[in-house]
Formats: structure tokens, sequence, C-alpha cells
């Protein structure tokens, strides 16, 4: 008996000093649920009818006078948009990429890294196959139909896997090295997120969060049964098969859904209080969760209203809550602090920080709006929606 007692001691000890070492917080992340095991998963993309692009506010620093506040020019069928807040990308139904706005160290994607406004879209060259576009500030990853990546814009490091090469960002699409096989692509500030086909995810970039895994490495944990992943700033937030949600990296703001808030965890934990989840979309430190039963749920940072709970006060919430008074909402988004909505009639909603934008400068609001526009929305990216086609 004393030498079980002896080697439980011995096996125990050092896990017991790390946890006597810790403060609260830390301790709190150690013992939270980790990830269960689920079923395989085979994510497949997501269907977007083409349509017309329609921005219901122009780009944050377009010249006085200019930027597009309505129907942008020629992009009448497109089947996904990403919106950078500077720069907008988009995906028509031929598979074409075509970019405007202002270029931010090659963000458009036109051959030159000079900051300049380009009103209308200009065809990006050298993609003709890509099925979707995605935006992490002014660096854009297109993922092609055979599951290959190409990348462009201002984070040289991201656009090359982490493998900086030279200064300065890159104004031509260029593959991403290493990346096959992808059905999504979930950027952060810092660093990206591949969701593959077989269900696992595949990150790169800076790893102070360890949302890339141990801080002594660069091998990302693995996450299998993955169906949709999202970047939330210090945290990814990802749904499994089966409808719950799994979180790692920085619990700063409670994105790991763990109390007290702090620490962060290379192993994905999972959140409490979401189940039968759809999708997730992750802002600036904040999170959104869509479940079947057509709610949406935010945790996280709650700054500018970006919880949609009322209060605009430096705030956040590790458990997440409802965000009240939407409608049925079938698709959800999220654009630095502000949540977007669309509802099951294509209405469109918002809430938080960046509705403080063009016409609706004096809209910055904790509680959701309607976003008038002339047709359904079918998909949202910031400031640009795609709409349902022909419009009335």
């Amino acid at each position: 008996m004393a030498v079980r007692s002896w080697l439980r001691t011995l096996v125990a000890g050092p896990a017991a000093a790390r946890l006597a070492g810790c403060g609260a917080a830390d301790r709190a992340v150690l013992n939270a649920p980790r990830c269960p095991d689920g079923p395989a998963a085979r994510p497949a993309g997501r269907y977007v009818p083409a349509g017309p692009v329609w921005a219901w506010s122009p780009h944050l620093d377009a010249p006085p006078g200019g930027g597009v506040e309505g129907p942008v020019p020629g992009w009448s069928d497109v089947v996904s948009v990403a919106d950078a807040g500077c720069t907008t990308v988009a995906v028509r139904a031929d598979g074409t990429v075509w970019s405007y706005g202002t270029n931010v160290e090659g963000s458009l994607g036109h051959g030159y890294r000079e900051r300049r406004y380009e009103a209308r879209p200009r065809r990006v060259a050298g993609i003709d196959d890509a099925r979707a576009v995605y935006a992490s500030g002014p660096t854009f990853f297109a993922v092609r139909r055979d599951g290959t990546v190409m990348a462009w814009g201002a984070d040289r490091f991201l656009v090359e896997a982490g493998k900086r090469r030279g200064h300065g960002g890159v104004p031509v699409p260029r593959r991403v090295p290493g990346l096959e096989d992808v059905v999504e692509v979930a950027p952060g500030l810092l660093n990206s997120f591949a969701l593959r086909t077989d269900g696992r995810v595949r990150g790169w970039g800076v790893n102070v969060t360890e949302v890339l895994g141990d801080t002594h490495g660069t091998r990302l944990t693995t996450v299998g049964g993955v169906t949709q992943v999202a970047s939330a700033g210090g945290a990814v937030v990802a749904r499994r098969a089966g409808g719950r949600v799994c979180a790692w990296g920085n619990n700063a703001h409670g994105l790991l859904g763990v109390e007290p808030r702090g620490g962060q965890s290379a192993a994905p934990l999972l959140v409490p209080g979401l189940r039968d989840v759809v999708q997730v979309a992750g802002g600036d430190d904040v999170a959104y969760a869509l479940d079947r039963h057509g709610r949406v749920w935010a945790w996280g940072r709650g700054a500018g209203g970006a919880l949609g709970d009322g209060d605009r006060s430096q705030h956040a919430l590790a458990r997440p809550v409802r965000v009240a008074r939407l409608p049925g909402i079938r698709r959800v988004a999220a654009f630095g602090r502000t949540g977007l909505a669309i509802d099951t009639g294509g209405g469109l909603w918002g809430w938080g920080s960046a509705l403080g934008l063009g016409r609706h400068a004096d809209r910055e609001t904790a509680r959701p709006v309607r976003i008038p526009l002339p047709g359904r929305a079918v998909e949202v990216s910031g400031h640009h929606v795609i709409l349902a086609a022909p419009l009335p």
C-alpha cells in the first residue's frame, strides 16, 4: 500500500506543482471539460446562390463624396464576398475574383502596394476557379475548387503560411504552401486556420495564445470532427459534428467559456450551454453561435454592444447569452465588434460598434436594429451583402 501511495505522489507531483503555482483562472482552464471525441465530419462548404452585391455603408476610408453606398457596379452574379473595411473582394459565379476599395500593401491584388482608392471593381489576375473568399484585415484568402488556397495582401507572414520572405505586402495572389483539401478558411489578425474536407483544422501564424498548440511548438493541436471554424481574436471557436461548440486559445475575455476569465488552453475545451448549433462566427474577441431553432448566442468581449445584451461598457461574459429582440435567424456573421444576422425572411440585423459608419452614424447600438435593404439578403460580410436575385 505504501508503494502505491508513493507512486501516486510521484505521478501527480508535477501536475500538483503546476496547479499550485497557477492562479484561479489558470486552474479553472486546466480543470475545464475537454472537447469530447465526436462523430467524423465531412464538411462540404456552403452553397450561396449568385446574386447582386449591395453596400449598405461605404468603405471605412473612402474619399469624401466617394465610396459605394448601394449596388456595387458589375457585381450582379456574386457567390462569395469578403469585406475587410477598407477593401472588398468578391467571387463571381464563373470563379473569377474581383476587388475594389483602398489598396493597403497590395490588398486589392492588382500588382502594386501604393495606397490609393479604386472606386470600381477590377478583376484580380491569376484566379479563375475560386469558390469562396475570406478576409483577415487587408489580407485575403481565396479557396479554389480543387481545395488549394491563394492569398495576397498586407500580411506576408500569413500569405506565406508562417514563412516570412522579405518585407511589405504581397500585391498578387500566391498559393499558400501546404494547404490542400480545404473547405473554408478562418483568418485572424495574427493567425489563420483552414478546415479540411476530413474535418480537421490546420493553423499557422503567430502563436502567442496557444491557438496553434503548446507554446513550446507550433504544431496545431489535433482537432477533428469539425464542420465549421471561426477565429475570434485570441481564441478559436469550432462547431463539431453533433452541434456542440469547442474553443481553444486565450480566455481573457471568456471565449473558452470558463470562469473566472483568464488563462489559456492549447487543448479544445467544451463551451457550456450551447447545443444544436448549426453555425459559429468570430469577431474582435467576441463569438456568436446560431442554433437550429434560429436563436443567436453571444459570449466574450462586450465593448460597444458586441454581445447585443444592451450594455456598451467594457465587460465580458464567459457563458453564452441569447441575443434578444431578433426574429428567427438563419445566418450569423461578425465584423470586428459588430454582430450581423440574416433572418428567415432575408432581413438584415446588426448590433455593436461598427454600425457607426456612413448613414448609420448614430447607430452604435447594444441591441439589434434592422438595416434597410432593397431585397432579401443571402450572405453578409461587413458592410456588403449578397442579395437574392433578381431584385424586386
